[in-house]
């Protein structure tokens, strides 16, 4: 999501690249949320954080309903 931001940015959109980074923070406490309520630790290594460099987020929603997919970068 981090590159069209700064797509959006960069062809002037401002807004449209605000929105974008608002929905990734609300996306991030969403998750948070979710793993907190089923009992999950909020806690993450940094190791773990800087190995998401071959990973890649998207994301689809369908009648109001976010579905998301991980795969890995090609």
């Amino acid at each position: 999501m981090g590159k069209g931001i700064d797509l959006a940015r960069e062809a002037g959109a401002g807004i449209h690249a605000d929105v974008l980074d608002d929905l990734k923070d609300q996306l991030l406490v969403v998750f948070l949320k979710q793993l907190r309520a089923k009992g999950h630790p909020l806690s993450f290594s940094v190791a773990e954080v800087d190995d998401t460099g071959q990973d890649l987020v998207s994301f689809h929603i369908i009648n109001g309903v976010f579905q998301f997919v991980l795969s890995k970068k090609s």
